[in-house]
């Protein structure tokens, strides 16, 4: 998991605390996200990459003596402001013979159904021979505000909020990668870049000379990016729908 960076974004609320430890019916969203991933068979070990600055460690205190709750150990990395390539590469020497490892940036809320996304993976694996990873997307996308019906300037009507089909799927910052990622990221680094973007500089450089495939979450889960307590509070319904359907996996939370 991915619980570094800035969070610009999300200020004045990140100025007091990380976006990973935003709440949500009082538990913090990363507390959502570990217990969910922790009841899949297929996840060993949770790696959290934070800092280890005073935000970093308000994630680290938190589930200090949580462990056997949460049913899985957790190993904490530091993160270097390295970039989200540089932090993921920090990660490297914790895989071990792990074929494929997960990867998820901490602030991003899904009921993903990780077993038959795993299952695609080995799928797309075994019909190319080999490929570095896979992305979660989706097709569709509810809009922030209202749409206006105009005639020479003057409103006839107001659409309210609805889903809109996108004209190319959006990257939801979930990925499955083998550990041939890390060759990328190492290329990076002996290239003399500090800090470089996943998506930017690694990603985008992968489609033209390896494979990469996409795992659509479908019609029927929803995600979301956390990205700060007021556009949490704006979508309430969409937050508490998924938070029931990370329930149901997790089953009471202690």
């Amino acid at each position: 998991m991915l619980a570094g960076g800035l969070g610009t974004r999300a200020k004045p609320f990140t100025e007091y605390f990380p976006k990973a430890m935003f709440p949500l019916d009082g538990r913090p969203i990363i507390d959502y996200i570990v217990r969910y991933l922790a009841r899949f068979s297929q996840i060993n070990e949770i790696i959290i990459v934070c800092g280890f600055d005073s935000f970093g460690k308000q994630i680290m205190n938190y589930f200090e003596g949580k462990m056997s709750i949460v049913g899985k150990s957790i190993t904490f990395v530091e993160d270097k402001n390295n970039g989200t390539g540089g932090s993921l590469l920090r990660v490297e020497k914790y895989i071990g013979q792990d074929e494929c490892f997960l990867v998820w940036f901490a602030d991003n809320l899904c009921a993903l159904n990780i077993e038959h996304m795993i299952q695609k993976y080995h799928q797309a694996n075994a019909k190319v021979g080999g490929i570095t990873g896979m992305i979660v997307v989706r097709r569709r996308r509810r809009e922030e505000t209202a749409r206006v019906i105009v005639h020479e300037s003057e409103i006839k009507g107001f659409i309210e909020k609805h889903t809109v089909n996108l004209e190319q799927p959006e990257a939801l910052g979930i990925y499955l990668f083998s550990k041939r990622i890390f060759q990328y990221l190492q290329k990076r680094l002996k290239e003399g870049l500090d800090s470089f973007n996943l998506s930017y500089h690694i990603l985008n450089e992968i489609t033209s000379i390896d494979k990469l495939f996409s795992y659509d979450i479908g019609e029927s889960i929803e995600w979301i990016d956390a990205e700060s307590p007021a556009y949490t509070d704006r979508n309430k319904d969409i937050i508490e729908r998924i938070l029931q359907e990370m329930r149901s996996v997790i089953g009471d939370v202690n």
